[in-house]
């Protein structure tokens, strides 16, 4: 049997391993505009202007807050300006930047990615991926205009988009029912560990000003341990053999007698095996359909799909929008290591914990058990997301690094449910057509942010609703999906039993 960890051989961990690296250099390219906005904006000439402090003079930041140009250039302190004004990394421009600019293709070319990745090698579409993404980070430190950062946040897109399709096709192969959702959520470590960086990155790098680079070193950092770790994945990991999650060699169904399995058995494994036997579709556009037929006829995909965009709502508008709120309330705090800290021990415990006690839960009830977790871990996260809010530092850092230990139960436990409801030869495309779906509502919906704190009195009121209310508003649907997961389980079970009575009668007939 060899060595097992978590019922897993090393090599299997070495897979998702190297894929969540490859993850997290994504996601610090990902997230890293939101942190390099201000120094990025002052250099490239964009966005919003307005007054703000000269901090190598003076720490005089509440003076120069909210100042009109006229008050601002006449702020001074024995003849010396205090204050400036200059770009301040917010604005139209930056939204669109952070967010549709890189959702829009984003989204269309990862469903074009896990189309191929239902049909050719899914480790090399992978590298491929890694390899271009990292490509158009390191360029985007030579951009001297606005619109070639438009056209390189747009490559990254298209290539990051490869990284969640294939990984949890390739996850769902590799892995048991017994620790599939853990293997899911260690890729998704690279979320966390990517957030976590960027901030780290961000803050510390272009106050380096490193050869006289400023924010321009903070992509060249991203860019260059990807093209590595590209060739890691390219050379060392093996394409997967692929299974359906539905036959009888998952653990979950041994020892069930025929009566137990027909009422008992999860209706995703079951729908599973039925579809296998009855659909074969191997060309790229007729993968495409079955699995866009796949969430139609599934009102619990649809609405859990429903609840994953709320919820990812709340996570963009929130990362997109964590400097600029520190900067505005709490200027000068160390956000490099605060949100350091707090996403990656929080991030890392918070999906990790999620998928262990999911597959806990899946022992005992079933696959279609998983969503409790959801609910119950999106309940707790916003109250704790709206003290976020409430306290000032350091306080409101102790908030964060709890409401991320719940709130971060949600994404690798939403893949794996995705994953084990439908048909094998659509799994890279099902995971794809959820990031279409999820991406595009809430990694558009910042945008809506610099409306909204202008129609409820401030940045703040305007995250305690997209943020810690859109939590509390994704737990609501996440119960709704696990109720009609529930109903569909119990309806096949009655088809099962109707066909199987139907076939007795026309055997005792002959």
């Amino acid at each position: 049997m060899g060595v097992r960890v978590f019922g897993e051989t090393p090599y299997t961990w070495y897979y998702v391993l190297v894929c969540m690296s490859c993850y997290a250099v994504g996601e610090i390219g990902h997230f890293i505009i939101g942190i390099v906005s201000k120094p990025l904006a002052q250099d490239i000439e964009f966005g919003d202007k307005g007054c703000i402090s000269n901090s190598s003079a003076y720490n005089v930041s509440e003076k120069c807050t909210d100042a009109n140009y006229t008050r601002c250039m006449s702020l001074k302190n024995q003849n010396e300006s205090y204050c400036e004004w200059n770009y301040l990394g917010s604005g139209i421009e930056y939204q669109l930047l952070a967010g549709p600019c890189f959702i829009a293709i984003f989204t269309v070319t990862g469903i074009i990615i896990g189309v191929l990745g239902d049909v050719y090698n899914r480790v090399r579409l992978l590298s491929t991926c890694v390899c271009f993404y990292s490509l158009m980070a390191f360029l985007t430190g030579w951009a001297t205009e606005y619109w070639q950062l438009v056209l390189l946040r747009f490559g990254f897109g298209a290539g990051e988009a490869a990284c969640t399709p294939l990984t949890s096709s390739i996850v769902a192969d590799k892995f048991g029912s017994q620790s599939r959702g853990l293997g899911m959520s260690v890729f998704n470590w690279g979320i966390y560990i990517g957030y976590g960086l960027a901030f780290t990155i961000g803050n510390y790098v272009p106050k380096s000003e490193l050869f006289n680079q400023s924010w321009r070193w903070a992509y060249y950092l991203i860019g260059i341990p990807g093209f590595f770790l590209a060739a890691v994945l390219f050379f060392t990991v093996k394409e997967p053999q692929r299974k359906a999650i539905g036959n009888n060699t998952e653990k979950q169904q041994e020892n069930e007698d025929a009566a137990s399995t027909l009422i008992n058995q999860p209706v995703d494994n079951a729908l599973d095996k039925e579809i296998e036997t009855k659909h074969t579709p191997r060309k790229p556009l007729s993968t495409l359909w079955f699995a866009i037929k796949t969430f139609a006829l599934s009102p619990a995909l649809l609405v859990l799909l429903l609840a994953a965009s709320i919820r990812h709502t709340a996570s963009f508008c929130w990362a997109y929008n964590t400097q600029l709120y520190f900067d505005h309330y709490y200027p000068g705090t160390d956000l490099g290591f605060w949100m350091t800290l707090c996403s990656i021990i929080g991030g890392l415990i918070g999906i990790a914990s999620g998928g262990l006690i999911s597959d806990k839960v899946v022992s005992k009830f079933g696959v279609t058990s998983r969503l409790w977790v959801l609910v119950i871990s999106q309940s707790i996260a916003a109250p704790l997301a709206a003290l976020v809010l409430y306290l000032s530092p350091p306080y409101c850092f102790i908030a964060l690094l709890s409401a991320y230990l719940f709130a971060e139960m949600w994404f690798g436990v939403a893949l794996t449910v995705i994953v084990e409801k439908v048909p094998m030869h659509i799994r890279s495309t099902a995971v794809a057509l959820s990031a279409f779906v999820i991406s595009n509502v809430g990694g558009n919906a910042p945008v809506a942010v610099t409306s909204l704190k202008g129609a409820v009195g401030g940045l703040r009121n305007a995250l305690y609703i997209m943020y810690a209310g859109f939590y509390l508003l994704s737990a609501v649907f996440f119960l709704f999906a696990q109720l009609l997961m529930r109903r569909e389980k119990v309806n096949k079970a009655e088809e099962s039993v109707e066909s199987i009575q139907k076939n007795d009668v026309v055997a005792c007939d002959s």
